[in-house]
């Protein structure tokens, strides 16, 4: 008889892990949606210089420092102080997508490990149903308080996703906008 419970506890199993694979995939397809500006650029953060390589012809980069000053295969494009302003966004939003992304791989691993903790407890509740003293209703309630948390956790990295594709699409903007207003920018074909 207390077979008959395998199956809801598996399905239950299942629906759990599938509940936080859902909400971590969400965020890394935010991750993978963004920036569709730097499709031809590899990009790079060395001490307080972000780097920006043409994929296909490495003898063309971009630099800009922490100071906001931009350089063009080495070669300094003098900025208005509205440019300079716009490289400076450019920066720090790029600065503010890393450390955003960091946090939340962070904390979706932490979210990943607790899950898995789940997993076997469920496991061990499963056994434990066989047992005359303990039914599916303990199982339930006990699953549903080791989820509790684990369910708010997720929402909460669905929200720093959201956060973060905001500020990617604010960069992505920013991008557009000194482009246009850069004319050295505006001639490469890359950026």
């Amino acid at each position: 008889m207390k077979n008959i419970f395998l199956i809801p506890i598996l399905v239950v199993l299942f629906y759990v892990t599938s509940l936080f694979a859902a909400k971590i995939e969400k965020v890394y397809k935010v991750r993978d949606n963004c920036c569709n500006c730097l499709n031809n650029v590899d990009i790079d953060l060395h001490g307080d210089i972000l780097t920006l390589t043409c994929k296909y012809d490495r003898d063309q980069w971009i630099e800009i420092t922490g100071e906001h000053e931009m350089f063009l295969s080495g070669n300094q494009i003098h900025l208005s102080r509205y440019q300079k302003q716009l490289v400076g966004d450019y920066y720090d939003h790029f600065v503010e997508i890393l450390d955003r992304a960091k946090d939340i791989g962070k904390e979706g691993a932490k979210i990943g490990i607790e899950g898995a903790k789940v997993g076997l407890i469920a496991a061990a509740r499963a056994i434990k149903m066989l047992s005359d003293d303990y039914d599916q209703e303990d199982f339930e309630r006990d699953i549903e308080e080791e989820t509790e948390d684990l369910e708010l956790r997720a929402e909460k990295l669905e929200e720093m996703a959201e956060e973060l594709e905001e500020v990617a699409n604010d960069f992505e903007e920013i991008h557009y906008t000194m482009k246009s207003e850069i004319d050295e920018l505006n001639d490469l074909d890359w950026f």
